[in-house]
Order: structure tokens, then C-alpha cells, then sequence
């Protein structure tokens, strides 16, 4: 009886463990079934991402698109990304100047650079960005992948007006004929003002300063053109040597030598018995150079000062603030300083008396940099001399050489837009052979083409038409200018 009682037990307590091992078995395979489904959903609420590289920069585009799984959103296609980074299609000069360069520019033989991407790789990348169109789309949807296409290849094409804004600079609109300072007038009037302080006794090279300016203004008198006027007025020759005060010396700057065309002889009489001894007295020297100026206006004459000076104003004057008022004056000279072994300080002053006179500033340390300091003068004269006889030439020469630049720029577009329309099209053809488009969206895709074509030539030409009347229009008008300026000397031509 125990023995039969055991047997049953062992019976059911194998029962149990069996029915444990199913009962186990059944969960596993539950859970398993489960877990793939679970991470499934996960991806659907996950955003999926693409990245394509862009061959034209070597980087990366990373374009997202959302689950069609997700919850109350629709799905973003690579279509939708590429038209948020591609604006609308140009239709004037400053839509196509603004229209942003694509990923495939600079793959075009006439205007690309090494290493050129094939057809076949521009092709796959725009299979990379782009859907397939295999079926029949509607024209809204062509007009967008259109849209997303031409912008891949879209050249950067450079404003051809910037000619227009160089020729008002250095050639029609230059500061030689804007400002009536520097017409040249029927009359030159050139006053050198002396430097005669102590501090020229100082030597250069075995020679005091002061006659190592001496020699300077007889070399530069006998290089003026004949029918120039020159005057020399000096300072600081009255000082303690002749009994002079600093107060006195400060009010002395005479015009030892007035207007009239150079004689050197003359010059070298009246200046060589100069001695340096007094102060350094150039705002009063200035304003007295206004009076030396008044039977000579500005409007009919051109009035240059060069001041030879070894220092800075001494006498407590303001010297840029009379040159400013000089050169703003009806006299309308212009003041050129030359700064002859002069220290830092000194340096900066004079500059100063230059920039507010109009003139130039010039440094010489020695004879042979103050010789060819004051030839400078010389050589500008006889320029200005030289462009009143052939002004009417040198203005027909800019005109001419801007018109060449527009031609440049008009072939520079042709170029452009041939390289982008080529690449631009062999891809589409690529993209048909392939069957990765249809007819009709090839079709559809061509017929845009061809009015991207028309539009850039037809802008490209226009243009062009637009800047050479232009330019001729500013030619005409300088001429005009010149003429009004220089008419005595065009009435003596015919």
C-alpha cells in the first residue's frame, strides 16, 4: 500500500515539472514573437536619414525624412528638401545674379576646373537627391522635380554692371576732372615757400640744409614749363642774426620773388643771400600766401604752394586749419609739403598741413630725395600740360578699353550659361536612356530647359546693349565736360 501511494506521487510530481517546461516554453516564444514587433514600432516613430555628399564642396548633405508610420504628420521626400534649399526660378538680371551656385556647378568644360565630375557620376548623384518618375505625373509635381533639377546646376554668374562703377571711379569720374583744382587752367602759378630757421644750418652730407634747398628750387624753377608763373616766399630769415625778436620773426614771411615765369638767375640773386636764424613761422606764412594769390582765382588758374620745411610750426599758428581754408577758398590752391630731414613729430604736422590743403606729402633726407621730391612737382605739371592736349584721346582710350570689358563679361556669361546648360541637359538624356524618367517628364523637363536658355540669353544680350550705351552715354558727356573746360583749346585744334 506505501509502495503504491509513492508511485502516484512520483507520477504526478513528473506531471507537474512537464507541464512547468511547457508552460515556460509557451512565454519564451511569446516574448520572442513580440520583441521584433516592438522594435518595428519604434522605428516608425523614428526619423530616418539620408546623407549624400556634395561633390562640388566635399561635404555632406544631411536630409531627414519623416516615418510615414508617424503619428499626424505626412511623409518629407528628398523632392520637398532640395525645393526648401532651391528658390524660385530667376526671370531678370538681379534674380539670376542672387540665384544661389549649385552642389554641380564648375563641372562645364569652358568655365570648369579640374577635376571635372562625368556624366554618369552627376547622374547618379542626381538619382541620390531626386525620385524616379516612371509614372505619369501632373505638371504641379514635373514643375517642383524641375525646380529641384536646374538648381543643382546653376552657375554663379557675376554682375556685369561693376564696369559701369570702374569706369566712375578711375576714368570719367576721376578727381582730376571732378574737382576744378586740378583742371588745368589757362595759367599755372607755382609759390615755393622757404623754410629759413636756424635749424637749416644743420648739414647733410657736408652742405647746411638750407643751401642744399637753394639748389633744389633753381633745379626745379628751370624744369617748369615755360608759360608757368612761380613765386618765392620764405620765413624765418628774421631772427637773432638780424636783431629780430621771436615775436618779430614770427610775423616776417616775405615774397622775395613774385609771380612771373622762371629765370634762374633771377632766382639765385634774390635767395642766395638767405641765412638761416629765426623761427618757423608757417600758418602766418600761409595766409600770406592767400594774398600772393588774389589777382589769381582758382576758376581761371591752377595755384600750387610747395613748402620746403625742416620742422613743425613754431610761432603758435595753426597751419592745417589756414591750408584748409586756403584750398576751400575761391583761390582753390592746393598745398604740397615737403619734409625735409624732418623728425617724427615734424613729420606729422606737415603731414597734417598737406592732407587738410589737398596736397601731397613728401619725406627727403637728402639733396638727391629733396631734388627729386620738388621734380615730382615738375613731372605732375607737365602731365597736367600733356592731358590738356590730349585729354579728348586719353577719355576715347578708357571709353574703348571699357567697352572691351564688357564684352569680356558678356562672353564670360555666354560661357557660363553654356556650361550649365550642357551639363544640365546631358544628365537629363542620361536620365531617360536609363528609364530613371519617362518621356513626358522628359519632354516637360527639355521644354524648361529651352526657356531657361532663351531667358539667360535674352538677359545676357540686353545687358550687354544696356552697358555700352551706357558707357557711350558717360563718354559723351566727358567729352562734353572737357570741352566746356578746354574750349579755347578746341577752337585752336579746327
Amino acid at each position: 500500500m506505501v509502495s503504491t501511494d509513492c508511485s502516484r506521487k512520483h507520477i504526478l510530481i513528473g506531471m507537474l515539472i512537464a507541464l512547468f517546461i511547457i508552460l515556460t516554453g509557451c512565454t519564451n516564444d511569446d516574448i520572442e514573437t513580440e520583441q521584433p514587433n516592438e522594435e518595428n514600432s519604434n522605428k516608425k516613430n523614428e526619423e530616418t536619414r539620408e546623407v549624400i555628399t556634395d561633390p562640388e564642396n566635399n561635404k555632406e548633405i544631411d536630409i531627414e525624412h519623416e516615418s510615414a508610420g508617424e503619428m499626424g504628420s505626412e511623409s518629407k521626400d528628398p523632392l520637398e528638401d532640395l525645393l526648401d534649399q532651391a528658390p524660385e526660378e530667376p526671370t531678370n538680371l538681379e534674380e539670376i545674379i542672387a540665384y544661389p551656385e549649385g552642389p554641380l556647378a564648375g563641372n562645364g568644360a569652358l568655365t570648369g576646373e579640374e577635376p571635372l565630375m562625368e556624366e554618369t557620376e552627376m547622374a547618379a548623384y542626381v538619382k541620390d537627391i531626386l525620385p524616379s518618375i516612371e509614372e505619369e505625373k501632373d505638371e504641379a509635381y514635373l514643375d517642383q522635380w524641375w525646380r529641384a533639377y536646374r538648381y543643382l546646376f546653376a552657375e554663379e554668374y557675376p554682375d556685369p554692371r561693376y564696369i559701369l562703377k570702374e569706369i566712375n571711379y578711375n576714368h570719367f569720374g576721376s578727381t582730376a576732372l571732378e574737382d576744378e583744382r586740378f583742371h588745368f587752367k589757362d595759367q599755372i602759378n607755382v609759390l615755393l615757400i622757404l623754410d629759413v630757421s636756424q635749424s637749416m644750418a644743420h648739414e647733410v652730407d657736408g652742405k647746411t640744409m638750407l643751401e642744399i634747398a637753394k639748389n633744389s628750387i633753381l633745379d626745379f624753377g628751370s624744369d617748369l614749363p615755360e608759360d608757368a608763373n612761380i613765386g618765392v616766399r620764405v620765413y624765418g630769415h628774421e631772427g637773432s642774426s638780424t636783431g629780430k625778436s621771436r615775436e618779430e620773426s614770427c610775423q616776417a614771411s616775405d615774397i622775395i620773388y613774385g609771380f612771373q615765369p622762371a629765370s634762374t638767375s633771377d632766382i639765385e640773386q634774390v635767395i642766395g643771400s638767405l641765412s638761416p636764424t629765426g623761427w618757423t613761422p608757417i600758418g602766418f606764412s600761409l595766409e600770406q600766401a592767400k594774398k600772393d594769390f588774389a589777382p589769381y582765382p582758382g576758376e581761371n588758374n591752377t595755384n600750387l604752394i610747395y613748402i620746403v620745411s625742416d620742422g613743425a610750426e613754431t610761432c603758435d599758428g595753426d597751419p592745417a586749419v589756414v591750408a584748409k581754408d586756403l584750398a576751400e577758398s575761391d583761390i582753390q590752391s592746393i598745398i604740397n609739403v615737403i619734409g625735409f630731414n624732418v623728425g617724427l613729430e615734424g613729420q606729422n604736422q606737415l603731414r597734417e598741413i598737406a592732407e587738410a590743403g589737398g596736397g601731397m606729402y613728401t619725406n627727403a633726407g637728402d639733396e638727391e630725395e629733396l631734388k627729386e621730391a620738388l621734380g615730382q612737382g615738375d613731372a605732375l605739371i607737365q602731365r597736367w600740360k600733356d592731358w590738356k592736349e590730349g585729354e579728348r584721346f586719353n577719355v576715347r582710350e578708357q571709353k574703348d578699353e571699357q567697352a572691351l570689358e564688357a564684352i569680356w563679361e558678356r562672353n564670360q556669361w555666354t560661357y557660363l550659361i553654356s556650361d550649365e546648360l550642357h551639363s544640365q541637359n546631358s544628365v537629363l538624356h542620361e536620365l531617360f536612356q536609363e528609364d530613371y524618367i519617362n518621356r513626358s517628364a522628359y519632354d516637360f523637363m527639355k521644354d524648361r530647359h529651352y526657356e531657361q536658355r532663351d531667358l539667360y540669353s535674352d538677359v545676357k544680350e540686353t545687358t550687354y546693349e544696356e552697358l555700352q550705351n551706357e558707357i557711350e552715354d558717360k563718354y559723351k558727356a566727358q567729352l562734353e565736360k572737357i570741352n566746356e573746360a578746354y574750349a579755347e583749346l578746341y577752337e585752336e585744334e579746327e
